[in-house]
């Protein structure tokens, strides 16, 4: 599966498929390009930079709709509900970070910090425990 998949095809059925599909042709691209300049490339992770790219899609050109509506609406009653597009976004983005991890494209750790750890990089009882 290292071709690219029918991201035309894939989008389809939406408004603006055409630019759907330049745009997530554009992250396998450059997802690809990561991936072959790491050494990471294998099937299963093509498959997930399949997925990456199509929900890093669906956030951008879904997040500009729900950041103007706001993340709750106005009912005809008066009342308010929780807008839906903001949820899907918030999703999205907690799908894409579990993906740009999977992909190794996400930096975990900076050089001499280990994960989690504060900047001042003091290390504390807990980095000590998990340690040992």
């Amino acid at each position: 599966m290292s071709r690219k998949p029918p991201y035309i095809t894939i989008f389809a059925a939406r408004e603006n498929s055409k630019e759907m599909a330049e745009y997530a042709s554009d992250v396998w691209r450059v997802g690809l390009a990561h991936m072959t300049d790491n050494n990471l490339v294998t099937d299963a992770r093509l498959i997930t930079l399949d997925r990456y790219a199509r929900a890093q899609t669906e956030y951008s050109f879904l997040y500009p709709v729900a950041m103007i509506e706001g993340p709750t609406l106005k009912s005809g009653n008066g009342g308010e509900y929780v807008n839906m597009k903001w949820a899907a976004v918030g999703k999205l983005n907690e799908q894409i970070m579990k993906f740009e991890a999977s992909l190794l494209i996400a930096p975990q750790t900076t050089e001499g910090q280990s994960a989690g750890r504060h900047p001042s990089n003091k290390k504390t009882a807990a980095d000590e425990y998990l340690e040992h």
